[in-house]
């Protein structure tokens, strides 16, 4: 049954309405992240080109194309997908937690707490690169907690949860600071460069543990949508559909720390990605609830910024993160602007 640009679907006793503008921005946006993707795969120090990387995808190509594309760049390929798509959805968890246009990892602290861990694991026991991650999200999920803990007893959403995350960023970026002071020159650049942001040199096993905490971030997700929808109403409203507000806002903020964590143990702390997307989303759907399109928009995002840094300047490559950092800080400065001028003409 269709109503007013939308159909609704009947399965068993439940209804889903699915509004057709969502369906088609999601089908144009997995059309341009396959592009993305293909383009990514084919270019890089060594071109292969679309006609190799098909051949080399199909197992017809020559064995050095192959261990170009399936040792090298496939890995970082799906790294950066699964990397982005957490972010993505992590952002958008936040924002329709709180409510608030700017709740991300980046502004209530997770990120730095994840930094935190990373720091502690790089210079206080000059861990490799595994150990860095497990410090990294361990950092990022005791940042979340705190949070909660920090918002407990109140209402865990709106200006309250994104003023607690503010103060909390400001005391970890002071603690980050201080790490950074207890360290030698070649820890220092090793943590400068995690800090950055970066997918060079990720593995399949890497890329593995992202999609798995993408797909249970997911999952949950889809169970609490129903309940995220009705918050959206009022805490009087969602009590009244039997919804368990507590329980819903809890499992939220849990769901989207760990997805953060899962992210940055594995790149570093992206800049921006998971404020930009759930924008980018809404703007293409007219809607502030589009976590599948703003998990594609996030892996959009992070595709197409290492693509760039692939490509580097002058022939050097670049971290992820400073694509992702430039791109989105002109974005956010563009959607300030754009917020701006539409108050001002209100």
């Amino acid at each position: 049954m269709s109503v007013q640009g939308s159909t609704v679907l009947r399965l068993g006793g439940n209804s889903i309405r699915v509004r057709h503008r969502t369906v088609a921005a999601i089908i144009g946006s997995l059309a341009v992240l396959f592009a993305v993707a293909m383009w990514s795969a084919a270019t890089g120090s060594t071109a292969l080109g679309l006609d190799r990387t098909w051949a080399a995808l199909l197992d017809q190509g020559t064995k050095g194309d192959e261990f170009i594309l399936w040792d090298l760049r496939l890995p970082r390929l799906a790294t950066g997908l699964a990397v982005g798509a957490c972010m993505g959805l992590s952002g958008a968890l936040f924002q329709n937690l709180t409510r608030n246009p700017l709740g991300s990892p980046d502004i209530l602290g997770l990120t730095q707490g994840a930094t935190s861990g990373a720091l502690v694991a790089i210079i206080l026991t000059s861990g490799g690169l595994q150990l860095t991650a497990v410090f990294a999200a361990f950092g990022a999920l005791a940042t979340g907690l705190v949070i909660w803990g920090l918002t407990r007893g109140g209402d865990p959403s709106g200006y309250r949860l994104v003023l607690v995350g503010i103060g909390v960023a400001a005391i970890l970026a002071g603690v980050n600071g201080y790490l950074l002071t207890r360290t030698t020159i070649v820890d220092a650049f090793r943590a400068v460069y995690w800090l950055t942001g970066d997918l060079s040199g990720r593995s399949w096993d890497q890329a593995a543990i992202v999609a798995i905490v993408l797909a249970a971030g997911a999952a949950v997700v889809t169970v609490l949508s129903r309940g995220l929808d009705a918050l959206r109403l009022g805490e009087a409203s969602a009590t009244g559909l039997g919804v368990h507000v507590t329980g819903t806002r809890v499992a939220a903020l849990v769901t989207a720390s760990v997805l953060t964590a899962g992210a940055v143990a594995v790149a570093g702390p992206l800049a921006f990605v998971a404020l930009a997307a759930p924008h980018i989303a809404a703007r293409l759907t007219g809607s502030t609830r589009s976590f599948m399109l703003s998990a594609i928009i996030g892996a959009l995002i992070v595709t197409g910024a290492d693509m760039i840094a692939v490509a580097g300047i002058a022939d050097r490559q670049l971290p992820t993160g400073v694509v992702t950092g430039v791109v989105g800080g002109l974005y956010l400065v563009w959607l300030l602007i754009a917020q701006r001028k539409k108050g001002v003409m209100s």
